[in-house]
């Protein structure tokens, strides 16, 4: 990943197989457990970590398509402009969560500069802009 775009990776996402593959591909990458500690990052709200991440410029990795959807966590994302990718299912394995991430590079990278707040889906090939639902 060209550029100083850092991404905050939710614990849906892992914390070994995700984060290792990306940045041996050249992202800058933080997990949940590398920011608030193993143990404690079972128990962070969602809303928290949205806007820690973006308060820190970060752009969120998430496996939960739903955070465009509930009511607290679209609310986050929307004050605090997040940007936010989120892998469109919640069933595929860690190796299949970075191939899709890796294919979609060149895309979430030109996208990565859009000021947010937005959340885009990615697909096996394809991304797409889901409707964060705040405000209503």
């Amino acid at each position: 990943m060209r550029g100083d775009a850092r991404f905050f990776l939710d614990r849906g996402v892992g914390s070994r197989i995700v984060p290792d593959g990306l940045r041996a591909a050249g992202w800058i990458v933080t997990t949940m457990d590398e920011r608030y500690g193993r143990e404690a990052s079972q128990g962070v709200a969602d809303t928290t970590w949205i806007r820690d991440a973006s308060r820190a410029g970060e752009i969120v990795i998430t496996k939960d398509r739903a955070i465009a959807k509930r009511p607290l966590e679209a609310e986050a994302i929307y004050y605090s402009e997040a940007r936010v990718f989120a892998i469109a299912s919640a069933q595929i394995t860690g190796p299949e969560q970075l191939e899709r991430l890796l294919v979609n590079a060149s895309r979430i990278e030109r996208l990565s500069i859009q000021p947010g707040p937005w959340v885009f889906g990615v697909y096996a090939d394809d991304i797409r802009r889901l409707r964060l639902r705040y405000p209503e």
